[in-house]
């Protein structure tokens, strides 16, 4: 979906559910990355709020 449809309206929803498993999996750096750059690409999206709150956690 990212690659092919970055404006979609549910991308910013993707790139949490991909951070979400590399949490699950123990991969912190690679979510920490994920999440960082979920927050600089959709800024006012529901999902970056999560995203700053998961990124507080994982700090």
């Amino acid at each position: 979906l990212l690659a092919a449809a970055p404006d979609h309206p549910r991308a910013a929803e993707s790139v949490l559910s991909i951070a979400n498993c590399q949490i699950e999996m123990k991969d912190s750096a690679g979510a920490r990355k994920t999440l960082t750059e979920l927050v600089r690409d959709y800024p006012q999206s529901e999902a970056a709020q999560a995203a700053r709150e998961r990124l507080a956690k994982l700090r």
